[in-house]
């Protein structure tokens, strides 16, 4: 007997074209622009954000620059508007208008269909985080960072998270004009208890040890440590730590993106849905 005909067909990933990438890419940035309040979401929000950083240059914060603690959080925050935000207002509002039904009866596969909106996301999350870097090496005086590879590891990691948790809020939102307010519980839980706006060390102990395992924490953690060389994951210290010392320092970090990841995973495949709701 042949010992891999005995163990069952070795399984595939599915098959992704770029052709097919490109094309879903290009509806969702027509649909994008066509849509003001989509548009505002996605680039007008992180631009406000960007520009109330300039009043906290030269303040302190937890020991450090104000502007420049804000400024790395603010680079995790922005997977809140590009990927989660934006996917939920995109599957739903396909869903409910039929779209996603009719792309799946064309020769677009369901990974393609997916994954094809997820890298539209994608891109215009590192676009905003990329303008965002520019402002914090140049007009903010933070120089370049300490460990690149470490942060867009973090970055590409929270995105993943991020656009799991779009699927899952797509999935239970009812209509396209409840997305603007099921994701808003995400939002501020994460604009509050993640460090983006004031230092975790601010919280009771109870509340920062719980803090950790919001889905942003670890992203914040993560580009923190990556461009200032600092440790984060301990909320009082900030030890400096270098190349590969970030990497260790930010390895529980990483294991909180993991839990979040699978969770995810599993629950997208629970609730994500492909048509309307009836009822």
């Amino acid at each position: 007997m042949n010992p891999t005909a005995a163990r069952g067909p070795v399984p595939r990933l599915p098959d992704v074209r770029p052709s097919a990438l490109a094309r879903i890419a290009r509806l969702d940035l027509t649909l994008l622009w066509r849509n003001r309040t989509a548009l505002f979401t996605v680039a007008g929000l992180p631009l406000l954000f960007g520009a109330l950083l300039l009043p906290a240059r030269g303040k302190r914060m937890d020991g450090l620059d104000a502007a420049l603690m804000q400024g790395t959080g603010h680079l995790a925050f922005f997977l809140i508007f590009a990927v989660f935000m934006n996917l939920v207002n995109v599957f739903t509002a396909r869903r409910e208008d039929l779209t996603l039904k009719r792309l799946r009866g064309t020769s677009l596969s369901d990974a393609e269909i997916l994954c094809g909106s997820v890298l539209t996301s994608l891109v215009l999350y590192l676009a905003q985080a990329a303008a965002l870097l520019v402002l914090l090496m140049t007009v903010l005086g933070g120089g370049p960072p300490a460990n690149l590879p470490l942060m867009l590891a973090g970055m590409v990691g929270g995105a993943v998270v991020f656009a799991l948790l779009g699927f899952v809020f797509a999935g239970i939102t009812p209509n396209s004009d409840m997305a603007q307010l099921t994701v808003l519980p995400v939002m501020f839980g994460c604009m509050a208890g993640a460090g983006v706006m004031f230092p975790l060390a601010a919280l009771p102990g109870w509340a920062q040890q719980a803090a950790h395992w919001l889905p942003l924490s670890p992203v914040v953690e993560i580009v923190r440590t990556g461009y200032l060389g600092r440790d984060f994951h301990a909320a009082t210290t900030h030890e400096t730590v270098g190349f590969a010392g970030a990497w260790a320092v930010t390895a529980p970090s990483f294991a909180v993106l993991a839990v979040w990841t699978a969770l995810g995973v599993y629950a997208a495949r629970r609730w994500f849905r492909w048509e309307p709701r009836r009822g």
